[in-house]
């Protein structure tokens, strides 16, 4: 009626509790002081239970279903334990537990705990569904009470995704791709009635689709001379069909294959442990059918060691988890008659194969990209037969073994068998350079260091370039965007460039017969050891005819890309009160600018004094460079 999973914990014996052991052996145990019992969804029964003394040898967890009846023992289990899971019943029935704890002085029964068996659903425990798909259940309820009104609840359901409460329909468009563990009720307008709880497990595989920017790469400013810049692709780029893939490498070609972490984690982290160990390499294919109804090749059981075959040591066997189709160019997990003993072997897909999704069905953990199925259809043409080996050291037969020849199976030079030579992962989205507007400003390069993948920067001279980066995912599709990346100066790395020395370097040092500073040679151009373009470089005083006006206004140099720097334009008619007419930070774009000259390094501008003045009146102007620190 009942089967049950024992949570178990470690006995630790102390022997210095004998005379503790000897004192309690002389009587019946304690019984254990609180028991709950329950079934929130009909099939599943949880018992727990407290118990403070620690005089019993062993439990043993007893069942009835009315007063009048008789106890029957579900089991024994040691001391330790202190919960139990059970999973079946009959619908809408009354179930009444006890605990007793034994020892070889006899036993006492704790308080009984008791519960009504949930009605139940008459649906599949699973359904299959695929993302972006049109998606119908009927919900069959079980109405053991016979009721004429029945409504229904389903929670959660997948975004896009609703239930009709009075038919019991649930319907949509599924918009997410993952796992949703759905508690389905039905009540009953019977005063008496037991509702339907049950669950239905919704595994959905991602559509399809192409690459997408998470955020937008950012503008990259970098230093002449400074570090290369290291930009993790994996950070931008993301592909929502596909963020774990893997590459099966045979010797008749490779399959690349997109896996369901999200809809199946479990299932994944299970089958990518055998991959992470390198348990798959040197594996082989070592069934296929091709039958009306069975269209797969197997592989992940056996591995080859000079002439014979070995089987896998493997991991515990995992649960079943169905729902997604066993369609085409599917990868899953071979199982025996048990629908919870699948462990390292998997199968593929070679055609739908809907006769494998009735049942238990079987747990399908990821998909083959387009290219790769014309390997599975070699391999899969390939004759088969039954063929003696040696497996383990013991002759074996195995059916449906494929060979490229139709004979015995090979292992030497000329062998004939279909060998898994390795099964990797691999990344999700490869990156490719497409152009750089100009490559001699920086070096680019993208670096693959297992999963990941950067874009490595390496100045080269001043200036400004922009890429364009192109993703492309393991099924082809592409998404491209532009970097825009500028080399700047800072004043560190041009005094380094210009030769001074530690006892010149200071921003405030002047060549002896240099009109500049350090500062204001790297602010306007001039040569920081010889000052022989100072005069060049100055700011000057330029007087403009406009509109028959005769308008004062200044010429400078400004620095471009540099961030260490802010240029101020102040104007004064007494020499004592300046005022700032034109910085940095109003850009090129304002109006106070009427002329612009750019060359490689400098901007040369030419600034009006906006304010209005009389003819005869004084106008000084200055050029204030603030050094605001290192880049």
């Amino acid at each position: 009626m009942f089967t049950r999973q024992i949570s178990l914990r470690i006995t630790l014996i102390v022997l210095f509790i004998w005379p503790l052991i000897i004192k309690t052996a002389l009587a019946a145990p304690e019984p254990p002081h609180t028991l709950t019992a329950e079934a929130p969804v009909f099939g599943e029964i949880t018992i727990e239970w407290s118990d403070d003394s620690n005089d019993e040898d062993s439990y043993i967890l007893q069942v009835r279903t009315s007063p009048q009846a008789n106890w029957s023992s579900l089991g024994s289990f040691n001391s330790e334990s202190k919960d139990v899971t059970l999973t079946g019943g009959s619908p809408t029935t009354t179930y009444e537990f006890r605990i007793l704890s034994v020892n070889e002085s006899g036993q006492s029964a704790s308080k009984t705990a008791s519960f009504v068996m949930p009605d139940k659903f008459s649906n599949n425990p699973f359904a299959n569904i695929s993302q972006g798909k049109l998606f119908s259940l009927q919900l069959i309820a079980n109405n053991q009470s016979k009721s004429q009104s029945i409504t229904y609840e389903a929670s959660p359901l997948p975004p896009g995704l609703s239930i009709d409460s009075s038919t019991g329909i649930i319907s949509g468009t599924a918009l997410e791709d993952g796992y949703f563990n759905v508690l389905l009720r039905a009540e009953y307008n019977s005063p008496e009635a037991t509702p339907s709880l049950a669950r239905l497990a919704l595994r959905i595989a991602p559509a399809l689709s192409t690459p997408q920017l998470k955020e937008t790469i950012p503008n990259i400013e970098m230093i002449v001379s400074g570090s290369p810049v290291i930009i993790n692709l994996n950070s931008y780029f993301q592909d929502q069909d596909t963020r774990l893939a893997i590459q099966i490498n045979t010797n008749h070609g490779n399959m690349v294959f997109s896996l369901f972490d999200k809809a199946l984690p479990d299932p994944v982290s299970n089958f990518l442990t055998y991959v992470d160990r390198g348990d798959y390499s040197n594996t082989i294919f070592h069934r296929s059918v091709n039958s009306q109804g069975l269209n797969i090749i197997q592989s992940g059981s056996y591995s080859l060691k000079d002439t014979k075959l070995i089987s896998l040591s493997t991991d515990p066997p995992i649960l079943n988890k169905p729902g997604i189709a066993n369609s085409r160019g599917t990868l899953a997990f071979a199982r025996t008659s048990d629908p919870n003993s699948a462990t390292s072997g998997w199968y593929i897909n070679t055609q739908d194969n809907p006769g494998l999704d009735i049942g238990d069905s079987y747990t399908v953990f990821g998909r083959a990209i387009n290219n790769s199925l014309d390997v599975i259809d070699q391999i899969a043409a390939f004759p088969t037969g039954s063929h003696k080996v040696i497996l383990n050291d013991t002759s074996y037969t195995l059916s449906d073994f494929p060979t490229t020849n139709g004979e015995d199976p090979s292992f030497n030079d000329s062998e004939n068998i279909i060998r898994v030579q390795s099964i990797v992962r691999v990344p999700s989205i490869s990156y490719e350079i497409s152009s750089n507007s100009d490559p001699g400003i920086a070096q680019t390069t993208i670096e693959t260091n297992g999963l990941s993948q950067n874009l490595a920067l390496k100045s080269l001279k001043i200036g400004s370039t922009q890429l364009e980066l192109s993703g492309t995912d393991i099924d082809g599709n592409t998404i491209k965007t532009s970097i825009n990346i500028a080399v700047e100066n800072n004043y560190d790395a041009w005094s380094i460039s210009e030769g001074l020395g530690p006892d010149s370097n200071a921003m405030n040092d002047r060549p002896t017969k240099g009109l500049l500073n350090n500062l204001q040679s790297y602010a306007f151009g001039g040569k920081a050891l010889d000052g022989k373009d100072d005069e060049e470089r100055l700011p000057k005083i330029i007087f403009l005819d406009l509109n028959e006006e005769i308008i004062p206004g200044i010429k400078l140099f400004h620095r471009r890309f540099i961030s260490d720097l802010n240029y101020s334009v102040q104007f004064s008619q007494d020499l004592k009160n300046w005022n700032s007419i034109w910085s940095t930070n109003d850009g090129q774009s304002s109006p106070l600018i009427t002329d612009l000259k750019e060359s490689a390094i400098f901007t040369e501008i030419t600034i009006l004094n906006p304010t209005k003045e009389g003819a005869k009146s004084q106008q000084f102007f200055r050029v204030v460079t603030d050094y605001i620190g290192a880049n």
